[in-house]
Parts: C-alpha cells; sequence; structure tokens
C-alpha cells in the first residue's frame, strides 16, 4: 500500500481510499482541517466546513477545551478528524461529540505510539525541530524530552490494540458501529523483516503493535447501509 508524505498527498490518499463515504456525503465536517488540504480534493457539491485553532478554518475552534462543536446534532453526513485526537487532553469529550453531530459516518485516525518506542530501540532517529536536537542524536518524536520546548506534542500513549478497544468501547452505547479498519503498516524490508516476524511469534496483534502505523477508523451509524 503505498501511503502519504505530506498533508496534502493524506487527503488525496484519504478520499481515495474511503471514497464510497465520500461520495454519499452531501455535507463534510473536517474537525483539525489545516489548511484544507481535503476541501480541494472534494466536489463542489459537498458543503465543507473546516474547523481548527491554526491554519486558514471556515470557523476557529480550539479542540481541545472541553467545550461542545457549534453545531447540532446530526449536522453533517461525514464527520473527518485526522492526526488530532491524539493531541487532545480531552479525548473522550471530543470523540463523543465528532459522533453527537453526525447522522451517517465519522472517518478518524489513531497513531500507534508503541511502534515509535520500538523504532527507537532499534536506532531510527527522529528528525527534530530544533538544530541542537539533530546534533544530539536520537528522540521520541511527540513523546521524548526534548531539548526544547515543542510547539506540539501527543497527550497519550498507547498501543492498536488499546486504539481499537478505544473505539469500539466509545460507539458501545451510541447507534454507531465500525465500518472499516484500516492499518498503516510499516515492515522493513529483507533479513529485518523476517527476523522480526520471527521474533514476534507471529502474533497478529504483537505485529500490529509493533509495526502499524496510524490506524483508520471508518465508523457508521446503524441505520445506514454498509458500503
Amino acid at each position: 500500500m503505498k501511503l502519504y508524505r505530506n498533508r496534502k498527498e493524506r487527503a488525496e490518499w484519504m478520499v481515495q481510499q474511503f471514497n464510497p463515504a465520500f461520495e454519499k456525503a452531501n455535507s463534510v465536517l473536517d474537525a483539525g482541517c489545516d489548511r484544507k488540504h481535503l476541501k480541494r480534493c472534494l466536489s463542489d457539491r459537498i458543503n465543507y466546513v473546516g474547523i481548527d485553532i491554526s491554519g486558514t478554518p471556515d470557523i476557529y475552534f480550539d479542540l481541545d477545551k472541553k467545550e461542545k462543536l457549534p453545531f447540532g446534532d446530526n449536522s453533517f453526513d461525514l464527520v473527518v478528524c485526522i492526526d488530532v485526537l491524539e493531541h487532545l487532553e480531552n479525548i473522550h469529550f471530543i470523540f463523543d461529540e465528532l459522533v453527537r453531530v453526525s447522522n451517517k459516518y465519522v472517518l478518524l485516525t489513531l497513531p500507534n505510539p508503541l511502534s515509535g518506542v520500538f523504532s527507537y530501540f532499534l536506532g531510527k532517529k527522529y528528525s527534530g525541530n530544533f538544530e541542537k536536537q539533530k546534533k544530539f542524536g536520537k528522540y521520541m518524536k511527540f513523546y521524548g524530552l526534548s531539548l526544547e520546548k515543542p510547539k506540539d506534542r501527543h497527550r497519550w500513549f498507547f498501543s492498536t490494540e488499546e486504539a481499537v478497544d478505544f473505539i469500539k468501547y466509545r460507539i458501545k452505547d451510541k447507534n454507531f458501529k465500525i465500518e472499516k479498519i484500516l492499518y498503516t503498516i510499516d515492515f522493513q524490508k529483507g533479513f529485518k523483516k523476517t527476523l522480526k516476524v520471527i521474533l514476534c511469534g507471529f502474533n497478529r496483534e504483537r505485529l500490529l503493535n509493533l509495526f502499524n502505523g496510524t490506524t483508520w477508523f471508518l465508523i457508521r451509524e446503524k441505520r445506514c447501509k454498509s458500503l
């Protein structure tokens, strides 16, 4: 599976991978829209609204404050929230809000920080925003004790299994179900790949915890037909 390298490519990849959901949507809420790359990938017929605290949103809104989204129940056919929830202290509250304002689908992602730890111990170096970081070597992106205060960081540390359990639990008492889960696996090629698989004992969950990058979830309102 060819993955994206930047936010523009991510938006294009997202629409391609989850095209049926976008095709059935007349309205889209992009929560954490940044510069609205997603809007450029959508048909003009779709009513698009982007919210964020930075970038070029239609509505400036701080998702990290425990405030209801400024929309009524069931306001959008598709609610999108990509690479955002892990940055929020009030992740549980905002997740419930995303579901509240959707009347059909919610498309969201959760990272797999555990894979970062695995890469860290294997000696992978993360490129930093500061020259001092690069000079002194590796550190945990979003988690390590950076030499200078970072502009942003993740608030939660969890595995792929926990991410899946979180989604299942949060929608348990809501009228939604998981339509699709997409894993972005980053296996290394050749001998290292084979060695890692052997060491993991071929356990699927363990492999996902070690190698999966970002997990994509598409959940749908139960009354909607499966895509």
